[in-house]
């Protein structure tokens, strides 16, 4: 086993060496998946125009998601060292599996050369050709799955067969007569080659065979097969008119594109699925740009019908399923939305934004751990990626992993030290950790970069009322409002600055805007409540303080003053008991509640409820005197006089001695 990395993948052994370099089994830790790496030779990356024309390719070829083709993951330089990174295939190449048997019977030979064929039509309809269709690249996984590798790259493995002399390399066994002879090739140059490797597999020979390359470069040009039932008569006469018009020597009168080939494979004692020809990535294609026009236009759901008919005419196209999840995003469908991420991710596991939207997507739904793997993912595909560590941070917080989240922050910072938001985030994370100037400063920072930045106006006018500072602070929250009118918890500190300063209409009417500056902010909902009750307006109270339980139906101190004003100010005994029984509920330590039910349903004449809600201030609270005074009066009504005498005796004893 070898100990090495390149970039971010391990070396476990090495698979094979080639025209082009060394061929390695890898791992990849961040997606934890095994991967083939192909170290290219120091040849071809000395030639500047031979290495650019490889990379622009590979890239092209790497878009390419497909089941029966091999994904290019990553193509990449390290140290001087340029490299790609393959799906691992684990089983053998066609080559040496024709070693083996020679031969195929037409219905096997068919399950491996049908998907082969699919996936060469699929990249044709996306301007890829091949030009190395050989057995050596076609690859059948231990489960029987077909996989066409190296596109994309076969043309430089093929360019470097032709400059080494003396060399006889599979390639020219399957060379077009156009590749033959210099010429730009098209998805034509693939169906000969196609047409040759059908030959082989049902015949376990070739149609050409010669001493030397020239010798066999010519046979290409001007010779012509045996027809392969001279060898196996056993071939349908269909598949053997097929292949050979797969090879006729002018392009133009071979099938125009593999569709056609696969059609005319077509036999009936065959699955059906073999010959499903049914993605259209040119079709697909039209449905994206038409997708694109309605999402600029804010049309979302016009949007997701468009790419959603381009996913059925092209499903292995990540960038079309991560447009949809954007859209279903757009529309607050997570679900959706982390569906399609997700198949984007799948299809492209080095696209980063795809991570990147689905982190966001998980973060919304309140799934942070998963958020915080798919935002890593992106600090190691794009590490340079600012927002990635952002939003890393912001997942830790969230947590409560304050000490987590700073990292990631000033990781972000260091990538973009203008990165306002990130400052004031710093900001926060310090003021909760106890340190009050750092968060200034961090604040302040924010404020700096981004003068509009309204909260961070906001959380300095509130520092400033922790240090006493009080005009400051309000100053610092009317800027808040000049920059952002509707800023609710604004006009609610505002409101309580009043309130506290004796200013009730002041403070009523900062938290009235603070109500419809944020719908259902429940807080401000209360305190106006408590401020109408202190202008005697008993009915807005009540208002106020049922919209907070509306908006925070646990908070039991709106249903506790509820009772209050109920029963005291209003003389409404139901709605009363109802309000302190939800006190009990939420707050079943809060004894004032008992002893208040108990005194309303001792008025009501209910003794035994009265009695039983005492009881549980006496277990609660057993030194408050005036609730065993009550219970002994109680108890005297019943004609139970020892027992009044000794509530109404330790009544007394805890009023003498309870200092």
């Amino acid at each position: 086993m070898i100990s090495a990395t390149i970039g971010r993948y391990h070396i476990i052994q090495e698979l094979g060496r080639g025209g082009m370099g060394i061929v390695y089994k890898g791992h990849d830790p961040i997606l934890d998946r095994p991967v083939a790496i192909k170290i290219l030779s120091q040849q071809l990356v000395q030639n500047a125009e031979a290495k650019d024309r490889f990379i622009r390719e590979a890239q092209a070829a790497a878009r390419l998601n497909h089941p029966n083709i091999s994904g290019i993951f990553d193509i990449s330089e390290h140290e001087g060292i340029y490299y790609i990174v393959f799906e691992f295939i684990s089983g053998r190449s066609l080559d040496k599996i024709l070693k083996e048997k020679k031969f195929f019977p037409y219905n096997e030979a068919l399950r491996i050369f049908l998907p082969a064929c699919q996936a060469l039509d699929y990249a044709h309809q996306h301007g890829i050709v091949h030009r190395d269709v050989k057995p050596g690249n076609i690859l059948v996984s231990e489960d029987g799955n077909v996989k066409v590798s190296d596109f994309g790259i076969a043309w430089v493995e093929a360019a470097h067969t032709i400059t080494q002399p003396g060399e006889i390399i599979g390639s020219f066994f399957y060379f077009s007569p156009e590749q033959a002879r210099g010429e730009k090739v098209d998805r034509r140059a693939d169906i000969y080659s196609l047409g040759i490797m059908l030959y082989e597999m049902l015949t376990g020979r070739m149609p050409f065979q010669a001493d030397n390359p020239a010798a066999l470069i010519q046979m290409h040009l001007t010779a012509e097969p045996d027809p392969p039932t001279m060898v196996n008569s056993a071939i349908p006469r269909k598949l053997e008119d097929a292949l050979l018009k797969a090879m006729r020597k002018d392009p133009a009168d071979r099938f125009q594109s593999v569709k056609e080939l696969i059609t005319e494979l077509t036999l009936e004692e065959m699955p059906v699925d073999l010959y499903k020809t049914s993605i259209s990535p040119s079709e697909a294609a039209l449905h994206n740009i038409l997708g694109n026009n309605y999402y600029k236009q804010g049309k979302l759901d016009l949007a997701i019908l468009e790419w959603e008919k381009a996913t059925i005419l092209d499903p292995y196209n990540a960038l079309t399923h991560n447009n949809l999840g954007t859209a279903y995003d757009g529309l607050g469908n997570l679900e959706n939305a982390v569906t399609e991420y997700g198949r984007a991710v799948d299809l492209n596991p080095n696209n980063f934004v795809a991570h990147y939207n689905l982190g966001s997507a998980y973060y919304r739904k309140g799934d942070i751990e998963n958020s915080i793997e798919e935002y890593r993912k992106v600090t190691v595909l794009n590490p340079k990626f600012a927002p990635a560590y952002y939003n890393l941070g912001n997942g830790f917080y969230k947590l409560g992993k304050i000490d987590q989240a700073i990292e990631e922050w000033q990781k972000a910072l260091i990538l973009n030290p203008q990165f306002a938001e990130v400052h004031y985030n710093l900001g926060n994370a310090y003021h909760k950790k106890g340190k009050r100037d750092e968060a200034l400063s961090y604040w302040e920072k924010a404020l700096e970069l981004d003068p509009q930045f309204a909260i961070a106006q906001f959380n300095i006018g509130s520092r400033e009322m922790e240090k006493g500072n009080r005009d400051i602070a309000v100053e610092m929250w009317n800027k808040a409002l000049e920059i952002n009118p509707d800023f609710a918890e604004a006009h609610y500190n505002i409101g309580n600055f009043q309130y506290s300063s004796g200013n009730i209409d002041l403070a009523i009417e900062s938290w009235e805007r603070a109500t419809k500056a944020k719908f259902g902010f429940w807080k401000a909902h209360y305190n106006l409540g408590n401020a109408y009750y202190h202008k005697q307006n008993y009915d807005e109270s009540i208002s106020q303080w049922q919209k907070t339980i509306q908006f925070k139906a646990d908070y039991w101190q709106a249903h506790w003053n509820l009772g209050n004003t109920f029963y005291f100010d209003k003389a409404l005994l139901e709605p009363a008991i109802g309000e302190w029984q939800a006190v009990t509920h939420i707050n079943p330590n809060h004894w004032q509640a008992y002893y208040n039910l108990g005194e309303a349903y001792a008025n009501d004449g209910k003794i035994e409820l009265a009695i039983l809600e005492w009881d549980k201030v006496v277990a609660l609270n057993p030194k408050f005197w005036h609730v065993y005074h009550n219970m002994g009066c109680l108890y005297y009504k019943k004609g139970k006089l020892e027992q009044a005498i000794a509530y109404w005796t330790k009544a007394v004893a805890l009023m003498l001695f309870s200092f």
